[in-house]
This record gives structure tokens, sequence and C-alpha cells, in this order.
């Protein structure tokens, strides 16, 4: 489990790190065209918040899906989320990366409930095992 930004969404938390150098530099055209999340987003928008979370809970998360993330996000905690990646990678004010809140709690990648259990409601989908 990588160190970043615990993030709360519904009752589960999210351990965000930083987005890496490639990501960086494939994603600031992006980042640049976002100037507002609120309900005045349109799909780009919309997709481009989605595609930026998605790849930073990717390095704690693997399994976890741009459809997925896409049904956690919402008005309310969108613009909090991608606050925590831009922070934690450097990219707004305030902190240096990986500084923003305390790392993560050493449970694996897997986000947990706000109580401090793991949470199967919370969980990403289990990776590919197959029952032979």
């Amino acid at each position: 489990m990588l160190p970043g930004v615990t993030i709360t969404i519904g009752e589960c938390e999210w351990i965000v790190p930083p987005l890496t150098l490639g990501q960086l530099r494939r994603l600031m055209p992006k980042v640049r065209q976002l100037s507002v999340i609120d309900t005045q987003m349109g799909d780009t928008e919309i997709a481009i918040v989605v595609e930026i979370v998605t790849a930073a809970l990717q390095r704690n998360y693997p399994d976890v899906t741009a459809d997925e993330v896409e049904n956690i996000l919402d008005l309310a905690n969108a613009g909090r989320v991608l606050s925590a990646v831009l922070t934690g990678s450097g990219l707004k004010a305030g902190t240096t990366p990986g500084e923003a809140e305390a790392p993560g709690r050493g449970l694996g990648a897997q986000p947990i409930s706000t109580n401090g259990n793991r949470s199967t409601a919370c969980s990403p989908p289990p990776a590919d095992t197959a029952i032979r």
C-alpha cells in the first residue's frame, strides 16, 4: 500500500497515493481543462475527473475500474476527492506530495469502513480468481 491522502467516500476510506510522473505527464492537459466541479460540469469534465481519480486509485487498488469510480463519485464528493489527488501529487498548494494526511492504516489494498473494519460493501471486486 502506497502512502497517500485518506479520503472518505460514503462510509468507505480509500488511500489515494500521488500520481506518478508518467500519469502527471499524460493527465496534465486534462487537469488544465478543469475549471469547476459543480452542476456546470458536462460529460467532458466528468470523464476527466473520473480518469484522474481512477488513475490515482489504481496505484493502491489495481482492480478498481473507471465505471466503479464513476459510480462512487457524486457532486458532493467529486471536488474533495479530486483535490485530494491533486494535493497529494503536489499540484495544489498547501502540502508537499504525500503529506496531506496520514498514510494508510496498513490493512492491505482494500478500502475500509469508517469504523475501522474491512468492508465488503466498500471493497473493489476481488481479483480474477477462478474457482476450479
